[in-house]
């Protein structure tokens, strides 16, 4: 189920076996067809694109397009790992290097040897292991930390990123000669709502994969047209929530568009007629399903925004987080420069990229160049 987006573990290493991906939409098999085209020129890529929107797929089909398709192809998430961490998980070590090493550790580079290597979030990697990362690349082979016996390379890198890698190195936050080592190709994938024509057929997939007794669904004329009409800020991602909640809500096999309840932290559809749901107003959603009254009749007991307008006001965490999102945007403003800005709030550098990088993949963007 790569291709949902998000990796599942930290580091996944499989033989990869031929599926089927999503890929309806004109704009999907554009991209399809040059992701082919590049995979067999075996050439470094770097997949860009916002949160949620495949670019784990997209690195399964180059690696499945290419010539080491029965080869391994190995997954790291860079910002899923303590930074301590990225280097042995990265390089490996062997036994005896530092405290508590009782064995020797393959890193993922020994093992995709041969296949490829994913590293998602490429742009969040420390600027020491960047060094690191463009002297292996360059030689093409590594030494294990506490090791003395160099290892030789054979992998193909496919990196991917949801930030704008020349604005980091503009800040000096990222290498420009790592950029370009790892960027011989570049394939953006686009937003979700760029590609309507995926959506459907990606629900279609969804509901196959969520559906646990077997059951058939279908879908109502309105509920088709509020996915195909929502904007989606959290991309594939945020489209297999709202598809498993609706198969939670749903009491039957037919979805409705009551079913359908996208997430709090993108808004609602249409601002006038919210779906959004606190864990109480969900519990009497099921108590109408599971009863069997679930019709036309129980509509004006579906929460709106009207209903839920005051519980939002009276949030002490929403005010908070909106409190901050301005106090960044005003550092921002007034600074000219995330280190100039990170000074000013108080916090490292590091945690002003993650905290604009998560309200970006909210659809909440804090500067003018973001």
């Amino acid at each position: 189920e790569a291709w949902q987006g998000p990796i599942d573990s930290i580091v996944d290493s499989t033989v990869v076996q031929k599926q089927d991906f999503i890929f309806v939409d004109p704009t999907s098999k554009k991209l399809l067809t040059l992701a082919q085209r590049v995979a067999q020129a075996e050439v470094s890529t770097l997949l860009v694109g916002p949160s949620g929107a495949g670019k784990e797929v997209l690195a399964r089909v180059l690696h499945e397009s290419s010539n080491r398709c029965n080869n391994t192809f190995v997954a790291l998430n860079c910002a899923a790992m303590p930074e301590n961490l990225i280097e042995d998980m990265l390089f490996g070590h062997e036994k005896g290097a530092f405290t508590g090493a009782a064995r020797e550790h393959i890193g993922v580079f020994e093992q995709a040897n041969g296949g490829s290597l994913f590293l998602d979030e490429i742009g969040d990697m420390p600027s020491h292991l960047q060094t690191k990362l463009l002297r292996v690349l360059q030689e093409k082979r590594l030494t294990r930390l506490g090791g003395h016996t160099h290892i030789d390379l054979n992998v193909r890198l496919i990196a991917a990123t949801n930030r704008d890698l020349k604005e980091a190195i503009q800040h000096r936050e990222f290498r420009e000669d790592l950029y370009y080592r790892i960027s011989a190709f570049r394939l953006r994938i686009p937003p979700l709502h760029e590609r309507p024509g995926d959506i459907l057929p990606l629900v279609e997939h969804l509901l196959k994969a969520h559906s646990s007794n077997g059951k058939k669904y279908l879908l109502s004329k309105e509920a088709e047209a509020k996915l195909v009409g929502y904007i989606w800020p959290g991309n594939v991602r945020e489209l297999g929530n709202v598809i498993q909640r609706a198969l939670v809500l749903c009491p039957g096999t037919r979805i409705t568009s009551e079913h359908l309840l996208f997430d709090e932290l993108y808004g609602p559809v249409n601002p006038s007629t919210s779906d959004k749901m606190d864990n109480e107003e969900a519990e009497r959603f099921l108590e109408i399903g599971n009863s069997g009254i679930g019709t036309d009749v129980d509509k004006a007991r579906v929460p709106t925004a009207a209903m839920i307008s005051e519980k939002k006001i009276n949030s002490l965490g929403a005010a908070v987080k909106t409190s901050e999102q301005q106090t960044i945007r005003a550092a921002l403003r007034a600074c000219g420069s995330r280190i100039e800005a990170a000074k000013q709030l108080g916090i490292s550098p590091r945690t002003l990229r993650y905290k604009i990088a998560r309200y970006k993949d909210r659809g909440i963007m804090l500067a003018a160049s973001e």
